[in-house]
Protein backbone atom coordinates (compact mmCIF):
# COMPACT_ATOMS: atom_id res chain seq x y z
CA UNK A 1 0.00 0.00 0.00
CA UNK A 2 2.95 2.32 0.71
CA UNK A 3 3.68 1.76 -2.88
CA UNK A 4 0.81 2.87 -4.64
CA UNK A 5 0.52 5.87 -2.13
CA UNK A 6 3.71 6.98 -3.44
CA UNK A 7 2.52 6.67 -7.02
CA UNK A 8 -1.03 8.01 -6.76
CA UNK A 9 0.70 11.32 -4.73
CA UNK A 10 3.66 11.61 -7.93
CA UNK A 11 0.12 11.66 -10.44
CA UNK A 12 -1.16 14.99 -8.70
CA UNK A 13 2.36 17.04 -7.61
CA UNK A 14 2.48 20.24 -8.58
CA UNK A 15 5.43 19.38 -10.84
CA UNK A 16 4.76 15.46 -10.88
CA UNK A 17 7.85 14.80 -9.13
CA UNK A 18 9.39 13.41 -5.79
CA UNK A 19 12.34 12.12 -3.75
CA UNK A 20 12.07 8.62 -2.66
CA UNK A 21 14.12 7.35 0.41
CA UNK A 22 15.04 5.32 2.71
CA UNK A 23 12.67 7.75 4.88
CA UNK A 24 10.32 7.79 2.56
CA UNK A 25 9.23 10.47 0.35
CA UNK A 26 10.37 14.01 0.34
CA UNK A 27 10.10 16.90 -1.85
CA UNK A 28 13.90 17.87 -3.35
CA UNK A 29 14.53 21.59 -1.62
CA UNK A 30 18.04 23.11 -0.88
CA UNK A 31 19.09 20.53 1.47
CA UNK A 32 19.31 17.80 -1.40
CA UNK A 33 22.08 15.88 -1.04
CA UNK A 34 23.12 15.66 -4.34
CA UNK A 35 25.71 12.14 -3.96
CA UNK A 36 23.00 9.87 -2.08
CA UNK A 37 22.97 7.20 -4.24
CA UNK A 38 19.75 5.89 -2.89
CA UNK A 39 17.67 9.16 -3.95
CA UNK A 40 15.72 8.45 -6.96
CA UNK A 41 13.28 11.07 -9.02
CA UNK A 42 9.95 10.15 -9.87
CA UNK A 43 8.64 11.98 -13.10
CA UNK A 44 5.38 11.60 -14.52
CA UNK A 45 5.45 11.08 -18.41
CA UNK A 46 2.43 13.17 -18.81
CA UNK A 47 2.83 15.90 -17.07
CA UNK A 48 6.76 16.22 -18.37
CA UNK A 49 4.79 16.32 -21.50
CA UNK A 50 2.75 19.69 -20.83
CA UNK A 51 6.22 20.94 -19.59
CA UNK A 52 8.07 20.19 -22.76
CA UNK A 53 5.28 22.14 -24.45
CA UNK A 54 5.65 24.80 -22.19
CA UNK A 55 9.45 24.97 -22.98
CA UNK A 56 8.99 25.19 -26.77
CA UNK A 57 5.55 27.75 -26.30
CA UNK A 58 7.43 29.90 -23.69
CA UNK A 59 10.33 30.10 -26.01
CA UNK A 60 8.69 31.03 -28.72
CA UNK A 61 6.68 33.78 -26.93
CA UNK A 62 9.50 35.12 -25.85
CA UNK A 63 12.15 34.97 -28.47
CA UNK A 64 9.02 37.24 -31.12
CA UNK A 65 8.75 39.60 -27.98
CA UNK A 66 12.21 40.12 -28.03
CA UNK A 67 12.83 40.85 -31.49
CA UNK A 68 11.50 44.06 -32.13
CA UNK A 69 14.04 45.18 -29.39
CA UNK A 70 17.12 42.79 -30.48
CA UNK A 71 20.33 45.44 -30.97
CA UNK A 72 17.95 47.94 -30.73
CA UNK A 73 19.67 49.81 -27.81
CA UNK A 74 23.48 48.59 -26.93
CA UNK A 75 24.30 51.71 -25.06
CA UNK A 76 22.76 54.81 -22.79
CA UNK A 77 19.80 55.38 -23.35
CA UNK A 78 18.48 52.02 -23.09
CA UNK A 79 14.48 51.64 -22.74
CA UNK A 80 13.00 51.48 -19.31
CA UNK A 81 9.36 49.98 -18.30
CA UNK A 82 8.09 53.33 -20.02
CA UNK A 83 9.00 51.62 -23.45
CA UNK A 84 6.57 48.55 -22.93
CA UNK A 85 3.02 48.10 -22.60
CA UNK A 86 -0.20 48.85 -25.22
CA UNK A 87 0.98 50.69 -27.92
CA UNK A 88 4.56 50.17 -27.57
CA UNK A 89 6.65 47.43 -27.57
CA UNK A 90 4.48 44.54 -25.98
CA UNK A 91 4.24 40.95 -25.63
CA UNK A 92 3.92 38.74 -28.82
CA UNK A 93 1.04 35.59 -28.30
CA UNK A 94 -0.78 35.82 -31.83
CA UNK A 95 2.04 34.21 -34.02
CA UNK A 96 0.51 31.21 -36.39
CA UNK A 97 2.59 29.09 -36.73
CA UNK A 98 5.60 30.07 -34.62
CA UNK A 99 8.01 30.83 -36.66
CA UNK A 100 11.72 29.25 -36.15
CA UNK A 101 14.41 31.49 -34.85
CA UNK A 102 17.90 31.18 -33.71
CA UNK A 103 16.89 30.65 -30.42
CA UNK A 104 14.79 27.59 -31.05
CA UNK A 105 15.51 26.14 -34.19
CA UNK A 106 19.21 24.74 -33.76
CA UNK A 107 17.60 22.97 -30.44
CA UNK A 108 15.55 21.81 -32.95
CA UNK A 109 18.07 20.19 -34.99
CA UNK A 110 19.87 19.02 -31.84
CA UNK A 111 16.77 17.01 -30.96
CA UNK A 112 16.50 15.61 -34.93
CA UNK A 113 20.03 14.89 -34.50
CA UNK A 114 19.45 12.38 -31.16
CA UNK A 115 16.72 10.77 -33.23
CA UNK A 116 18.15 10.33 -36.23
CA UNK A 117 21.69 8.71 -34.71
CA UNK A 118 19.57 7.10 -31.66
CA UNK A 119 22.42 8.97 -29.47
CA UNK A 120 21.82 11.48 -27.00
CA UNK A 121 25.68 11.97 -27.08
CA UNK A 122 26.32 13.58 -30.24
CA UNK A 123 29.41 12.71 -31.48
CA UNK A 124 31.55 15.79 -33.19
CA UNK A 125 31.13 13.84 -36.59
CA UNK A 126 27.41 13.88 -35.96
CA UNK A 127 26.91 17.36 -34.97
CA UNK A 128 29.10 18.43 -38.24
CA UNK A 129 26.94 16.10 -40.67
CA UNK A 130 23.67 17.80 -38.97
CA UNK A 131 24.90 21.04 -39.29
CA UNK A 132 25.81 20.87 -42.99
CA UNK A 133 22.85 18.98 -43.81
CA UNK A 134 20.28 21.17 -42.05
CA UNK A 135 21.68 24.84 -41.12
CA UNK A 136 23.15 27.07 -43.31
CA UNK A 137 22.87 30.67 -44.83
CA UNK A 138 21.68 33.14 -44.46
CA UNK A 139 19.60 32.78 -41.49
CA UNK A 140 22.95 32.24 -39.17
CA UNK A 141 25.20 34.51 -37.21
CA UNK A 142 28.41 35.34 -35.69
CA UNK A 143 30.09 32.03 -33.90
CA UNK A 144 27.62 29.42 -35.58
CA UNK A 145 28.53 31.34 -38.72
CA UNK A 146 32.23 30.79 -37.84
CA UNK A 147 31.76 26.89 -37.29
CA UNK A 148 29.90 26.31 -39.56
CA UNK A 149 32.39 27.70 -41.93
CA UNK A 150 34.99 25.09 -40.81
CA UNK A 151 32.57 22.52 -40.94
CA UNK A 152 31.82 23.13 -44.38
CA UNK A 153 35.81 22.96 -44.84
CA UNK A 154 36.26 19.92 -42.66
CA UNK A 155 36.67 20.23 -39.27
CA UNK A 156 35.33 18.69 -36.63
CA UNK A 157 33.67 20.07 -33.08
CA UNK A 158 35.70 20.59 -30.40
CA UNK A 159 38.42 22.19 -32.68
CA UNK A 160 35.35 24.48 -34.30
CA UNK A 161 35.22 26.54 -30.86
CA UNK A 162 39.17 27.27 -30.30
CA UNK A 163 39.87 31.01 -30.34
CA UNK A 164 42.51 29.98 -32.66
CA UNK A 165 40.12 28.81 -35.45
CA UNK A 166 36.68 30.58 -34.18
CA UNK A 167 37.33 34.74 -34.01
CA UNK A 168 33.71 34.29 -32.28
CA UNK A 169 34.12 31.93 -29.81
CA UNK A 170 32.86 34.34 -26.99
CA UNK A 171 30.26 35.17 -28.21
CA UNK A 172 26.58 34.44 -27.14
CA UNK A 173 25.51 31.53 -29.46
CA UNK A 174 26.03 28.41 -27.52
CA UNK A 175 23.68 30.17 -24.67
CA UNK A 176 20.90 29.97 -27.23
CA UNK A 177 21.20 26.60 -29.19
CA UNK A 178 21.67 23.92 -25.98
CA UNK A 179 19.21 24.66 -22.99
CA UNK A 180 17.34 21.52 -24.49
CA UNK A 181 19.43 19.04 -23.11
CA UNK A 182 18.88 19.73 -19.78
CA UNK A 183 15.23 19.61 -20.54
CA UNK A 184 16.14 16.21 -22.02
CA UNK A 185 17.78 15.05 -18.72
CA UNK A 186 15.59 15.95 -16.03
CA UNK A 187 16.98 16.06 -12.51
CA UNK A 188 20.38 14.97 -13.65
CA UNK A 189 22.47 18.04 -14.79
CA UNK A 190 26.02 16.02 -14.68
CA UNK A 191 24.29 14.25 -17.60
CA UNK A 192 22.77 16.79 -18.88
CA UNK A 193 26.21 18.35 -19.74
CA UNK A 194 27.67 15.29 -21.08
CA UNK A 195 25.00 15.72 -23.82
CA UNK A 196 25.40 19.67 -24.11
CA UNK A 197 29.20 19.12 -24.17
CA UNK A 198 30.23 19.02 -27.36
CA UNK A 199 27.44 21.22 -29.01
CA UNK A 200 28.34 24.06 -26.55
CA UNK A 201 32.17 23.37 -27.67
CA UNK A 202 30.66 23.56 -31.51
CA UNK A 203 30.96 27.51 -30.84
CA UNK A 204 32.05 28.18 -27.41
CA UNK A 205 35.39 28.04 -25.14
CA UNK A 206 35.73 28.75 -21.71
CA UNK A 207 33.53 32.13 -20.62
CA UNK A 208 31.12 31.78 -23.61
CA UNK A 209 30.94 27.86 -22.54
CA UNK A 210 30.17 28.19 -18.90
CA UNK A 211 27.42 30.67 -19.82
CA UNK A 212 25.70 28.41 -22.09
CA UNK A 213 26.41 25.61 -19.11
CA UNK A 214 24.91 27.25 -16.33
CA UNK A 215 21.67 27.71 -18.39
CA UNK A 216 21.76 24.21 -19.28
CA UNK A 217 22.20 23.10 -15.24
CA UNK A 218 19.27 25.25 -14.48
CA UNK A 219 16.80 23.76 -16.92
CA UNK A 220 17.92 20.11 -16.03
CA UNK A 221 17.06 21.20 -12.19
CA UNK A 222 13.52 22.54 -12.87
CA UNK A 223 12.62 18.95 -12.47
CA UNK A 224 14.02 19.10 -8.90
CA UNK A 225 12.16 22.90 -7.41
CA UNK A 226 10.51 22.55 -4.84
CA UNK A 227 6.71 22.58 -5.81
CA UNK A 228 5.96 23.87 -2.15
CA UNK A 229 7.93 27.00 -3.03
CA UNK A 230 7.32 30.40 -4.85
CA UNK A 231 8.81 30.20 -8.82
CA UNK A 232 11.02 33.18 -6.96
CA UNK A 233 12.65 30.87 -4.53
CA UNK A 234 12.80 27.98 -6.97
CA UNK A 235 14.46 30.03 -9.99
CA UNK A 236 17.35 31.55 -7.26
CA UNK A 237 17.29 27.74 -6.47
CA UNK A 238 18.36 26.80 -9.88
CA UNK A 239 20.46 29.99 -10.63
CA UNK A 240 22.32 28.97 -6.95
CA UNK A 241 23.19 25.91 -8.01
CA UNK A 242 24.11 26.30 -11.74
CA UNK A 243 26.75 29.36 -9.95
CA UNK A 244 28.65 26.37 -8.81
CA UNK A 245 29.98 25.39 -12.19
CA UNK A 246 31.23 28.58 -12.61
CA UNK A 247 35.14 28.44 -11.67
CA UNK A 248 35.96 31.80 -9.90
CA UNK A 249 38.45 33.59 -12.39
CA UNK A 250 36.12 33.73 -14.85
CA UNK A 251 34.21 36.88 -15.87
CA UNK A 252 30.46 35.05 -15.77
CA UNK A 253 30.86 34.25 -12.31
CA UNK A 254 31.72 38.33 -11.33
CA UNK A 255 28.71 38.97 -13.56
CA UNK A 256 26.48 36.52 -11.84
CA UNK A 257 27.57 37.99 -8.42
CA UNK A 258 27.57 41.45 -8.83
CA UNK A 259 23.93 41.57 -10.19
CA UNK A 260 23.02 38.94 -7.34
CA UNK A 261 23.96 41.41 -4.62
CA UNK A 262 22.76 44.42 -6.94
CA UNK A 263 19.39 43.10 -6.76
CA UNK A 264 19.73 42.38 -3.13
CA UNK A 265 21.10 45.36 -2.24
CA UNK A 266 17.82 47.37 -4.05
CA UNK A 267 15.22 48.69 -1.96
CA UNK A 268 13.09 48.90 -4.53
CA UNK A 269 12.40 45.50 -6.33
CA UNK A 270 10.75 47.12 -9.60
CA UNK A 271 13.66 49.51 -10.58
CA UNK A 272 15.21 46.61 -12.19
CA UNK A 273 16.79 49.81 -14.70
CA UNK A 274 18.98 50.54 -11.87
CA UNK A 275 21.12 47.41 -11.85
CA UNK A 276 20.87 47.07 -15.64
CA UNK A 277 22.51 50.89 -15.92
CA UNK A 278 25.17 49.48 -13.56
CA UNK A 279 26.39 46.42 -15.56
CA UNK A 280 26.47 48.55 -18.73
CA UNK A 281 29.04 50.79 -16.37
CA UNK A 282 30.54 48.11 -14.86
CA UNK A 283 31.67 45.59 -18.00
CA UNK A 284 30.78 47.70 -20.82
CA UNK A 285 32.17 51.26 -19.98
CA UNK A 286 35.10 49.69 -18.12
CA UNK A 287 36.98 46.36 -18.63
CA UNK A 288 36.40 44.26 -15.17
CA UNK A 289 37.12 41.07 -14.40
CA UNK A 290 38.93 40.65 -17.74
CA UNK A 291 36.07 41.13 -20.20
CA UNK A 292 36.91 43.98 -22.67
CA UNK A 293 33.56 44.49 -24.28
CA UNK A 294 33.87 44.44 -28.15
CA UNK A 295 30.10 43.20 -29.58
CA UNK A 296 26.55 43.60 -28.07
CA UNK A 297 26.09 39.96 -28.94
CA UNK A 298 28.93 39.17 -26.60
CA UNK A 299 28.69 36.26 -24.22
CA UNK A 300 29.68 38.31 -21.35
CA UNK A 301 26.98 41.60 -21.68
CA UNK A 302 24.40 39.49 -22.51
CA UNK A 303 24.26 36.48 -19.74
CA UNK A 304 25.08 40.05 -17.40
CA UNK A 305 21.74 41.07 -18.33
CA UNK A 306 20.05 37.43 -18.21
CA UNK A 307 20.75 37.70 -14.90
CA UNK A 308 18.95 41.47 -14.59
CA UNK A 309 15.95 39.80 -15.89
CA UNK A 310 16.40 36.87 -13.79
CA UNK A 311 16.55 38.09 -10.52
CA UNK A 312 14.36 40.99 -10.96
CA UNK A 313 11.94 38.97 -12.87
CA UNK A 314 11.81 36.53 -9.67
CA UNK A 315 9.85 33.75 -11.42
CA UNK A 316 7.23 35.51 -13.04
CA UNK A 317 6.41 34.90 -16.70
CA UNK A 318 5.62 38.08 -17.86
CA UNK A 319 7.81 40.07 -15.58
CA UNK A 320 10.71 38.10 -16.24
CA UNK A 321 10.09 38.78 -20.43
CA UNK A 322 9.50 42.18 -20.18
CA UNK A 323 12.70 43.24 -18.41
CA UNK A 324 14.63 40.64 -20.93
CA UNK A 325 13.61 42.32 -23.97
CA UNK A 326 14.07 45.78 -22.53
CA UNK A 327 17.00 45.20 -20.87
CA UNK A 328 19.33 46.03 -23.93
CA UNK A 329 22.16 44.38 -26.32
CA UNK A 330 20.94 41.20 -27.73
CA UNK A 331 17.72 41.16 -25.95
CA UNK A 332 15.59 38.26 -27.43
CA UNK A 333 18.55 36.15 -26.75
CA UNK A 334 18.53 36.06 -23.09
CA UNK A 335 14.46 36.69 -23.04
CA UNK A 336 13.54 33.49 -24.85
CA UNK A 337 16.50 31.54 -22.35
CA UNK A 338 14.22 32.53 -19.57
CA UNK A 339 10.91 31.60 -21.97
CA UNK A 340 11.95 28.43 -21.93
CA UNK A 341 12.97 27.81 -18.70
CA UNK A 342 10.06 29.38 -17.42
CA UNK A 343 7.86 27.58 -19.67
CA UNK A 344 9.87 23.91 -18.59
CA UNK A 345 9.06 25.11 -15.19
CA UNK A 346 5.13 26.16 -15.63
CA UNK A 347 4.28 23.67 -18.36
CA UNK A 348 1.92 24.70 -21.36
CA UNK A 349 -1.08 24.35 -19.43
CA UNK A 350 0.26 26.73 -16.52
CA UNK A 351 1.58 29.45 -18.93
CA UNK A 352 -2.21 29.74 -20.70
CA UNK A 353 -3.65 30.80 -17.33
CA UNK A 354 -0.44 32.82 -16.47
CA UNK A 355 -1.75 35.06 -20.09
CA UNK A 356 -5.06 33.84 -19.75
CA UNK A 357 -5.22 32.08 -23.16
CA UNK A 358 -6.21 29.36 -24.23
CA UNK A 359 -5.74 29.33 -27.82
CA UNK A 360 -1.88 29.38 -28.73
CA UNK A 361 -0.64 28.34 -31.92
CA UNK A 362 0.60 25.09 -31.78
CA UNK A 363 2.40 24.76 -35.13
CA UNK A 364 6.15 25.05 -35.16
CA UNK A 365 7.42 26.57 -39.05
CA UNK A 366 11.16 24.88 -39.05
CA UNK A 367 11.35 25.76 -42.82
CA UNK A 368 11.63 29.36 -42.50
CA UNK A 369 15.04 28.94 -41.49
CA UNK A 370 16.72 25.61 -41.53
CA UNK A 371 16.69 23.20 -44.09
CA UNK A 372 15.59 19.62 -45.55
CA UNK A 373 13.97 18.62 -42.35
CA UNK A 374 12.00 15.93 -42.56
CA UNK A 375 8.63 17.51 -40.79
CA UNK A 376 8.71 21.38 -42.39
CA UNK A 377 5.64 22.43 -40.43
CA UNK A 378 6.08 20.73 -36.57
CA UNK A 379 3.87 21.24 -33.70
CA UNK A 380 4.67 21.37 -29.71
CA UNK A 381 2.78 18.54 -29.08
CA UNK A 382 4.46 16.08 -31.80
CA UNK A 383 7.73 17.54 -30.42
CA UNK A 384 6.70 16.89 -27.11
CA UNK A 385 5.94 13.50 -27.78
CA UNK A 386 9.42 12.49 -29.21
CA UNK A 387 11.31 14.61 -26.22
CA UNK A 388 9.29 11.77 -24.15
CA UNK A 389 11.00 8.49 -26.14
CA UNK A 390 14.30 10.29 -25.87
CA UNK A 391 13.85 10.87 -22.25
CA UNK A 392 12.76 7.25 -22.08
CA UNK A 393 16.05 6.18 -23.94
CA UNK A 394 18.64 8.18 -21.59
CA UNK A 395 16.52 6.98 -18.58
CA UNK A 396 16.61 3.49 -19.38
CA UNK A 397 19.78 3.14 -20.90
CA UNK A 398 22.28 6.20 -19.60
CA UNK A 399 21.08 7.10 -16.01
CA UNK A 400 20.17 3.28 -14.74
CA UNK A 401 16.31 4.38 -14.31
CA UNK A 402 12.79 2.64 -14.90
CA UNK A 403 9.94 3.29 -16.58
CA UNK A 404 6.77 2.11 -14.37
CA UNK A 405 3.59 2.59 -15.99
CA UNK A 406 3.61 6.61 -17.09
CA UNK A 407 6.41 7.28 -14.64
CA UNK A 408 10.62 7.23 -14.82
CA UNK A 409 12.31 7.01 -12.03
CA UNK A 410 15.21 8.47 -12.07
CA UNK A 411 18.71 7.80 -9.77
CA UNK A 412 20.28 10.89 -9.12
CA UNK A 413 23.52 9.38 -9.12
CA UNK A 414 26.55 11.33 -7.94
CA UNK A 415 24.97 14.60 -9.16
CA UNK A 416 26.78 17.28 -7.65
CA UNK A 417 27.26 20.15 -9.65
CA UNK A 418 31.62 20.62 -10.22
CA UNK A 419 33.37 23.22 -10.99
CA UNK A 420 34.58 23.76 -14.41
CA UNK A 421 38.59 22.47 -13.63
CA UNK A 422 40.44 25.19 -16.42
CA UNK A 423 43.17 26.42 -15.09
CA UNK A 424 42.73 30.68 -15.60
CA UNK A 425 43.83 31.06 -19.03
CA UNK A 426 44.27 33.64 -21.17
CA UNK A 427 43.26 34.09 -24.73
CA UNK A 428 45.85 36.27 -26.50
CA UNK A 429 43.69 36.94 -29.83
CA UNK A 430 42.41 39.72 -30.89
CA UNK A 431 40.39 40.94 -33.88
CA UNK A 432 40.59 43.88 -35.52
CA UNK A 433 37.84 44.81 -37.79
CA UNK A 434 37.45 46.09 -41.18
CA UNK A 435 36.11 49.14 -40.11
CA UNK A 436 39.38 50.61 -38.11
CA UNK A 437 40.60 53.63 -39.29
CA UNK A 438 44.01 52.35 -38.89
CA UNK A 439 43.40 50.75 -42.20
CA UNK A 440 44.65 52.31 -45.61
CA UNK A 441 42.17 51.12 -48.29
CA UNK A 442 42.84 52.22 -52.07
CA UNK A 443 39.28 50.68 -53.65
CA UNK A 444 37.81 48.99 -50.65
CA UNK A 445 35.00 50.08 -48.53
CA UNK A 446 33.77 48.99 -45.85
CA UNK A 447 29.88 48.61 -45.75
CA UNK A 448 27.50 48.60 -42.24
CA UNK A 449 24.42 45.92 -42.11
CA UNK A 450 26.06 43.22 -43.88
CA UNK A 451 24.93 41.09 -40.64
CA UNK A 452 26.37 37.63 -41.23
CA UNK A 453 30.06 39.21 -41.15
CA UNK A 454 31.56 40.13 -37.35
CA UNK A 455 30.39 43.60 -36.29
CA UNK A 456 27.88 43.98 -38.79
CA UNK A 457 30.81 45.51 -41.26
CA UNK A 458 32.38 44.19 -44.44
CA UNK A 459 35.00 45.68 -46.60
CA UNK A 460 34.38 45.03 -50.42
CA UNK A 461 36.66 45.47 -53.66
CA UNK A 462 37.06 44.77 -56.95
CA UNK A 463 39.86 45.67 -59.95
CA UNK A 464 42.78 46.40 -58.49
CA UNK A 465 41.74 47.05 -54.71
CA UNK A 466 44.26 47.24 -52.50
CA UNK A 467 44.65 47.45 -47.92
CA UNK A 468 47.08 47.77 -45.72
CA UNK A 469 47.68 48.20 -42.05
CA UNK A 470 50.22 48.22 -39.80
CA UNK A 471 49.91 45.88 -36.34
CA UNK A 472 51.94 45.02 -32.91
CA UNK A 473 51.54 41.90 -32.72
CA UNK A 474 53.13 37.91 -32.63
CA UNK A 475 50.65 36.25 -35.52
CA UNK A 476 48.19 37.26 -37.43
CA UNK A 477 44.83 35.91 -39.50
CA UNK A 478 43.22 37.39 -42.77
CA UNK A 479 39.55 36.43 -42.52
CA UNK A 480 37.42 37.77 -45.78
CA UNK A 481 33.65 36.30 -47.19
CA UNK A 482 34.01 33.80 -49.75
CA UNK A 483 31.67 33.85 -52.64
CA UNK A 484 30.57 32.06 -56.22
CA UNK A 485 31.71 35.68 -57.15
CA UNK A 486 34.92 36.03 -55.31
CA UNK A 487 38.18 36.72 -57.06
CA UNK A 488 41.97 36.35 -55.56
CA UNK A 489 44.27 38.55 -53.54
CA UNK A 490 47.82 39.00 -53.05
CA UNK A 491 49.02 38.80 -49.23
CA UNK A 492 52.16 41.05 -48.54
CA UNK A 493 53.40 40.66 -45.26
CA UNK A 494 56.52 42.54 -43.96
CA UNK A 495 56.93 43.58 -47.90
CA UNK A 496 57.38 39.42 -48.25
CA UNK A 497 54.62 37.84 -50.57
CA UNK A 498 52.85 35.26 -48.78
CA UNK A 499 51.08 33.90 -52.12
CA UNK A 500 47.97 34.50 -54.00
CA UNK A 501 44.49 33.01 -52.11
CA UNK A 502 41.14 32.72 -53.69
CA UNK A 503 38.11 33.78 -52.48
CA UNK A 504 35.99 32.04 -54.39
CA UNK A 505 33.61 29.55 -53.25
CA UNK A 506 30.96 27.93 -55.38
CA UNK A 507 29.71 25.38 -52.31
CA UNK A 508 26.30 27.59 -52.06
CA UNK A 509 25.02 30.87 -53.53
CA UNK A 510 24.97 32.28 -50.16
CA UNK A 511 29.12 31.91 -49.48
CA UNK A 512 31.01 31.90 -46.83
CA UNK A 513 31.67 34.44 -43.67
CA UNK A 514 34.41 34.20 -41.06
CA UNK A 515 36.64 31.97 -43.72
CA UNK A 516 40.28 31.85 -42.70
CA UNK A 517 42.12 32.64 -45.75
CA UNK A 518 45.90 33.75 -44.33
CA UNK A 519 47.80 32.72 -40.95
CA UNK A 520 51.08 33.26 -40.31
CA UNK A 521 52.23 32.79 -36.46
CA UNK A 522 55.43 32.71 -34.58
CA UNK A 523 56.60 36.30 -35.75
CA UNK A 524 58.96 38.24 -34.34
CA UNK A 525 57.84 40.17 -31.87
CA UNK A 526 56.97 44.13 -32.50
CA UNK A 527 55.20 45.77 -36.16
CA UNK A 528 54.47 44.40 -38.74
CA UNK A 529 52.52 45.69 -41.93
CA UNK A 530 50.17 43.08 -44.03
CA UNK A 531 48.95 44.40 -47.87
CA UNK A 532 45.96 42.88 -49.65
CA UNK A 533 45.95 43.51 -53.00
CA UNK A 534 43.37 42.60 -55.39
CA UNK A 535 43.27 41.34 -58.64
CA UNK A 536 42.68 42.59 -62.06
CA UNK A 537 39.36 41.40 -62.44
CA UNK A 538 35.64 43.08 -61.52
CA UNK A 539 35.42 39.85 -58.96
CA UNK A 540 34.54 40.15 -55.70
CA UNK A 541 37.15 41.19 -52.87
CA UNK A 542 36.45 41.40 -49.32
CA UNK A 543 37.96 41.57 -45.69
CA UNK A 544 36.30 40.78 -42.89
CA UNK A 545 38.64 41.02 -39.93
CA UNK A 546 42.26 40.45 -38.94
CA UNK A 547 42.98 38.34 -35.67
CA UNK A 548 46.17 38.91 -34.17
CA UNK A 549 48.38 37.96 -31.45
CA UNK A 550 49.47 41.32 -29.62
Amino acid sequence: MRIISVWTLVLFMSFSQAIITDEGLNFPDNRIDFKNKKDTLVLNRTLYKDKLKGFWLGSCIANWTGLPTENKRTDFPFFTDADFGSGKYNYVLDEDPWGADDDTDIEYVYQHAIEKFDNPLLSGPQISAEWKEHISLPLLWVSNLAALGQMQNGAIPPATSLPENNPMWDMIDAQLTTEIFGALAPGRPDFALQMGHLPVRTTAYLHSEWAAEFYIIMYALAARTNPEQSRKEQTQWMAAQARKRIPEWSYIADMYDFVKQSYENNDDKENWEKTRDEVARRYQHTVTSGYNYKYPWDAGINFAASMVSLFYGEGDYKKTIRIGVMCGWDSDNPAATWGGLLGLLYGHEELENHFGKTNFSEDYNIARTRYKMPIPLDNFTAMADRGLLIIDKIVKEHLEGKISGDNWSIPLGESEIVKAGAQEIFVPWITIEDNDPAWEYNGFKSEYNNWNASGAYLARGYANCSAEITFVGKAVQYYAYRSPKGGNVNIILDGIPMGTYSLEDNSSSHGQYYVKIFEKLNLDPGAHTIKIIGDATEKEKTIDMLSIIP
